[in-house]
């Protein structure tokens, strides 16, 4: 089954029931490959993306119609190792670290294999090592290469480390943060291309920070909807953002802008071209309950788009432990973990400054 250009990110569903109806409104829309993990909307071994994903596919209407890819890693989810979490798919360094991590993932999808089984947040060649060592995780996942078809690789590393991964000639596909504003990665895209390695490009809207201006929101989708190799991944919440991402799909072919002009009427629009937090979820846990990407939403809504709102409903929301910034006590364990490199301890501190003021 080839790749549908749109493809359906499984990490931003409220409950179960939206889930359901989401990933079936999206499939029905033609959207044919699904990506999961461990530790998506994990609420608890029963409710999580990965489950919900199951529910949603396990029927005659919709399985023969999706592919379905699921990972896990051998990082902590930034750039170090850190400890064994199976629950959420990380710390996987052992052979029977990776089979108990891939059952999980099947036994919660409620499926016999996977079409897609994804090396998960390895951004450095550090973690491409002890992934490939003897006995390690790759040595796993091909003992159990009959309950998967295709490997592919999710990375926030530069261009060279990426280059170094899919010159191993072990991965199908390479996952990469990708968008309108966040271009670093885009010389992979060419090599890529050559290889006929398909790109899937996650963090399309900045986690969600590029959709608060329509034409921003437009812009930004078309850009990666352009690119003959790049398949933006979507995280929808909702049927309503599966309906507008069908429209983009459906009038691309009346689309004339180049991409020198979307990328000029885009920063004619943000004024700014700084790097921002986009909600990714890596730099978690936070010793104190800090929720660091949901609270730096509201922060770069009201910084770079002038939103009062944003941070008055920051304000309203402190009953939330989740959303006290201000709890920070600038351990940079977050900072320290971010694969996009942002200097967090800074941005931290300046929307504390400005959020609670």
């Amino acid at each position: 089954m080839e790749l549908s250009k749109i493809v359906i990110g499984g990490m931003r569903f409220a409950d179960r029931e939206v889930a359901v109806a989401t990933i079936r409104a999206a499939i029905d829309a033609g959207f044919n490959y699904l990506d999961t993990s461990p530790c998506y909307c994990r609420e608890s071994e029963e409710e999580n993306s990965e489950s919900w994903v199951g529910t949603a596919v396990n029927h005659p209407d919709y399985r023969d119609r999706v592919i379905i890819s699921t990972k896990c890693a051998p990082g902590d989810g930034g750039f170090g190792l850190g400890e064994f979490k199976p629950e959420g798919g990380f710390g996987v360094r052992s052979s029977q670290q990776l089979k108990q991590v891939f059952n999980q993932s099947l036994s919660r999808l409620n499926m016999d294999r996977v079409d897609f089984y994804h090396l998960w947040t390895t951004h450095t060649l550090e973690q491409l090592e002890e992934a490939m060592k003897p006995g390690g995780w790759y040595e796993g996942v091909m003992e159990m290469s009959d309950k998967w078809d295709h490997l592919g690789v999710t990375t926030h590393g530069n261009p060279d480390t990426i280059t170094a991964f899919l010159e191993t000639g072990k991965f199908e596909t390479v996952t990469i943060p990708l968008n309108i504003i966040n271009r670093t990665r885009e010389s992979i895209l060419k090599y890529c291309l050559k290889k006929g390695i398909k790109v899937i490009a996650m963090n399309p809207f900045s986690g969600g920070f590029l959709a608060q201006i329509p034409e921003l929101k437009e812009l930004a989708l078309r850009y990666l909807m352009s690119f003959e190799n790049v398949y933006p991944l979507i995280g929808f919440s909702n049927v309503e953002e599966v309906e507008y991402a069908k429209w983009i799909q459906d009038t691309m072919k009346d689309w004339t802008m180049s991409f020198d002009e979307m990328i000029k009427r885009s920063k004619e629009l943000l004024k700014t071209d700084d790097n921002t937090c986009t909600s990714c979820g890596y730099c978690q846990p936070c010793p104190n309950d800090i929720n660091v990407g949901a609270s730096l939403s509201y922060y770069n809504i009201y910084k770079y788009m002038h939103q009062e709102s944003a941070k008055a409903a920051f304000k309203e929301k402190q009953w939330e432990d989740g959303l006290r910034l201000d709890k920070c006590t600038y351990c940079g364990l977050c900072a320290s973990r971010c694969p996009n490199h942002l200097p967090l301890m800074d941005i931290i501190k300046e929307a504390n400054e400005i959020l609670y003021k």
